[in-house]
């Protein structure tokens, strides 16, 4: 079977049950894990029929054009694709290795600090997540808030009430524990190619890869139009506010807006409603925008509809839902 990659004018041929990513490493399309969490190999699916290995099946967030993983597709027929911009990819290669637990510090009442040293470089782009190994089993996604050539990992952990990896965490981690660590993964990491503005969306401890990116944009200088939009269901839950402040001070190009959802006193700086509503009122046109979006897989599912309804590129859209699948 032919497979054509439309963009490139590339054309490879495919044994049956072949997965996709198998041949069109050579390409340069960026790819991580191979297993089908990150996204990072997703491609566009112009035509033919494909089969998906993958249970259950990914969330599309609406989406009205067909989006497959490469490494996890396999042709049926002729197919032919679209694979992201080259110029915009990145590729790290995931690696295991260890990191000793430093310390876990409490950010908000249902928020922590989790900070593991290195012993040796971890390159990773803006924005990105890596896997923490807690235990035999026990495997979660955590977002960095720094930056690589970082002496250390810092991830911003959410408490949930019968949460095994965050009561671990909590309760039972200690300076000086071992944690095996696996990544990076994640798509919506800092494109610093793109000149035109760029939207950043955050929920709850989608504050992580915020931070990350904003500090990436402050230390390279970037002078893209910029528009943080980061909300919190109460006011307690709004942590970190005066961090984003110092980065938004040191980048003039960029604007905050800190909606607060649900109850609790409105201090300056904050708005009341949901990141929808804020976006909706502030933009007509979103088309030249290119935006980062970071959150449960309730509050961006919704904003991704809004911001498609405004026009944004879907090659323009880069979501990490925590805690969800890809398409």
């Amino acid at each position: 079977m032919e497979l054509l990659i439309r963009n490139l004018g590339r054309s490879f041929t495919l044994a049956p049950g072949e997965t996709v990513l198998n041949v069109i490493r050579s390409s340069g399309i960026s790819y991580s894990c191979e297993d089908g969490r990150c996204g990072m190999c997703r491609c566009r699916l112009v035509r033919g029929n494909v089969l998906e290995h993958v249970q259950p099946p990914r969330q599309t967030f609406g989406c009205p054009e067909r989006y497959v993983l490469a490494c996890q597709t396999s042709l049926l027929d002729d197919c032919t694709i679209e694979v992201p911009d080259l110029r915009e990819t990145v590729i790290h290669p995931p690696t295991r290795f260890r990191g000793r637990v430093l310390g876990v510090e409490s950010l908000s009442d249902n928020v922590r600090l989790l900070r593991i040293g290195l012993d040796r470089p971890f390159q990773y782009s803006p924005g990105q997540c890596a896997e923490l190994e807690l235990s035999r089993g026990l495997s979660r996604l955590y977002s960095m808030a720094g930056l690589s050539g970082d002496d250390e990992l810092r991830f911003h952990v959410r408490m949930h009430p019968h949460g095994r990896a965050s009561h671990m965490i909590d309760k039972q981690l200690k300076a000086g524990d071992i944690v095996r660590i696996r990544g990076p993964y994640g798509t919506s990491f800092l494109r610093q190619r793109h000149t035109k503005p760029i939207m950043i969306l955050s929920a709850g401890t989608g504050l992580a890869p915020l931070l990350s990116i904003l500090r990436a944009m402050a230390e390279s200088r970037m002078l893209n139009p910029a528009h943080i939009y980061t909300g919190f269901m109460t006011r307690e839950e709004a942590y970190g506010i005066s961090t984003l402040h110092e980065y938004i001070e040191k980048i003039p190009s960029v604007r905050g807006k800190f909606v607060l959802i649900g109850a609790g006193k409105i201090e300056r700086g904050l708005r009341r409603g949901l990141l929808t509503e804020a976006i909706d009122a502030d933009f007509d046109d979103l088309s030249d925008f290119r935006v980062h979006a970071f959150g449960s897989p309730f509050a961006i599912d919704a904003v991704v509809q809004l911001l498609r309804r405004k026009g944004v590129p879907e090659d323009h859209l880069h979501v990490d839902a925590f805690h969800s699948l890809w398409n």
